[in-house]
């Protein structure tokens, strides 16, 4: 008998190329505001862009300081003066048109949906953005469910946040339920706050800093826990 009939998915470098997509969009939207294109750029906008998303996932930020104010800050290392609110609505212009898969990320959910077990789309994130890329990957058939913190009103790591996702979703017992992610301080903390296991995907092979019951380097390690 199987130990989980459900699984919550993160979206962004776990079964979407997240990395990949925002080093496109970021080149893309440089060349469009006239400002010097380089990979050494694309790299402190992603630093920059990480650094706010974890104090909005700390609580230290609300979410819509993000959006220009890592386009502020990127402009003040370049030494640039641009209307940072305009940069911000081309960058999602330019990333919502990025949905490239993480290697294996279709196969493993096909072979779980097979399987029979329901399949959630949990990520942090502008809605309309998110919706988009999930559409146009070709993952949306494969998900029973899409939950965007946009949406819900809170973001992981809160409890408030897999709360919300579990009324939303048929089981309700947390020890038939398994959150998938990359990040240690959304996915993997977020399964400490709300009581649900988790299984850690470090591709990268990096130190944990919380507990998971779980982790692999790939996603078709995950045939050897589930399937």
């Amino acid at each position: 008998m199987k130990q989980y009939t459900t699984i919550y998915f993160d979206l962004d470098n776990t079964l979407l190329d997240f990395s990949k997509s925002e080093y496109n969009a970021i080149r893309k939207l440089l060349s469009i505001h006239n400002l010097p294109v380089s990979d050494e750029i694309a790299e402190v906008y992603s630093k920059i862009n990480q650094t706010f998303w974890e104090a909005f996932e700390r609580g230290d930020i609300k979410k819509e300081e993000i959006f220009a104010g890592r386009f502020k800050k990127l402009l003040e290392h370049l030494g640039e003066e641009r209307d940072a609110e305009v940069m911000a609505k081309d960058y999602f212009k330019c990333l919502s048109e990025g949905h490239d898969l993480i290697d294996g990320a279709e196969e493993i959910l096909n072979r779980l949906k097979t399987q029979g077990y329901k399949l959630y789309a949990t990520t942090n994130g502008v809605a309309s953005t998110q919706y988009r890329r999930i559409k146009e990957s070709g993952l949306e058939p494969l998900f029973d469910g899409i939950f965007v913190s946009e949406k819900i009103g809170h973001q992981k790591p809160s409890r408030e946040y897999f709360d919300c996702v579990l009324q939303g979703t048929p089981e309700k017992d947390k020890s038939k339920i398994l959150i998938i992610g990359d990040s240690q301080s959304s996915d993997i903390l977020g399964g400490v706050n709300s009581g649900i296991d988790t299984c850690w995907y470090n591709p990268k092979g990096l130190k944990a800093t919380y507990f998971s019951k779980y982790e692999i380097s790939a996603l078709c390690e995950l045939e050897k826990i589930l399937c």
